[in-house]
């Protein structure tokens, strides 16, 4: 490992130890992530291969694995799926989507583990079209309460013709694909719709195409330590205050009631800021360590609907660039069962 990153990995490590997250039900702890892209890849696809969140599959065992919980009215829409991408996209990849390995510490408790969606998983498809753009499509997620994503069509004249033509060709036929999730049926809620993304570059697809079919959530960084709101929300009402006492000030008003309520306002504000940052010291301290020591840094929320009410699994990732464009960062995890 190179030198820069181990000394970011001790840090952090230092930081994190006895931490932890408290979102959802759960009280889980943090662990180190250290992704070397000259080693492992630059793009989510790499990461979730290598850690078990995207099975590969030749077709023959995928067939196999339909067959074992498909319906043969099913299996034939696939077969007419697979042979039309087949003959129009190379370096096409048969996935299966599920959640990705977890560190032993975060699997403990943790509702919902590798086989959650079967020994097939959630089938997905990605390849390069003649038009030179990449095509991916996969099985939409709802959050359980009879939402599902809804998100822009590929705007097809953005693409070549042939791509184009491929990708309502794709959708006349997926559109009759009545996949079925027999493990976990009564929890699961996995949509009968597809998602079709067509993206310039390889690297970005997998990230769309996630987002687009409910699995994945990318916010700011800040939205990772959850705290910065109340922060900010405190600096705010700070500064007002004191704005509007020297306005007092400036108008003779030294001496009156409404300049003194306004102080002790602004004493009170000011107590329960310096509060507010010892109860969430560590949060403060990570989120400084991101701002300072890596760049780019984002929050990736994989996220699974399991329940008729909305309930989630969450795998919480905060992640960011070091100067050598490695990414190093923490995750952990959530859930609202």
């Amino acid at each position: 490992m190179k030198p820069h990153n181990e000394q970011l990995i001790t840090t952090l490590k230092a930081l994190i130890e006895g931490q932890v997250c408290w979102r959802g039900v759960c009280n889980a702890p943090y662990e180190v992530v250290c992704w070397e892209v000259e080693e492992k890849g630059p793009s989510l696809e790499n990461f979730l291969v290598d850690n078990q969140g995207l099975i590969s599959f030749e077709s023959d065992y995928f067939f196999d694995r339909l067959r074992h919980s498909q319906t043969e009215e099913a299996i034939a829409h696939y077969q007419t799926l697979l042979s039309l991408l087949q003959t129009h996209l190379s370096e096409l990849k048969i996935y299966g989507y599920r959640l990705l390995q977890l560190p032993a510490e975060l699997k403990e408790g943790f509702p919902i583990e590798g086989g959650w969606f079967g020994t097939l998983g959630i089938p997905m498809f990605v390849g390069l079209s003649t038009g030179g753009e990449w095509i991916g499509l996969t099985l939409e997620q709802s959050n359980g309460i009879g939402w599902s994503p809804t998100f822009a069509s590929v705007d097809l004249e953005s693409v070549s013709e042939s791509t184009a033509q491929l990708v309502e060709e794709i959708r006349a036929i997926v559109s009759q694909i009545e996949h079925e999730i027999k493990e976990a049926e009564e929890e699961l809620s996995i949509e009968t719709d597809w998602g079709v993304v067509v993206t310039a570059t390889r690297q970005e697809l997998m990230q769309k195409l996630l987002e687009q079919t409910g699995f994945l959530d990318v916010a700011e960084i800040n939205d990772f330590f959850e705290v910065s709101d109340e922060i900010e929300e405190y600096y705010q009402k700070i500064a007002e205050l004191e704005a509007e006492i020297e306005n007092l000030k400036q108008q003779g008003n030294s001496a009156t009631e409404e300049l003194e309520e306004k102080q002790q306002e602004l004493t009170e504000q000011k107590e329960g800021l310096a509060e507010l940052k010892t109860e969430v010291s560590f949060e403060l301290e990570l989120r400084d360590f991101f701002a300072s020591q890596l760049l780019n840094s984002r929050n990736y929320n994989l996220d699974f609907c399991v329940g008729d009410g909305g309930e989630s699994c969450t795998v919480h990732y905060a992640l960011g660039q070091t100067q050598e464009n490695d990414w190093i960062g923490v995750v952990t995890t959530s859930y609202t069962l």
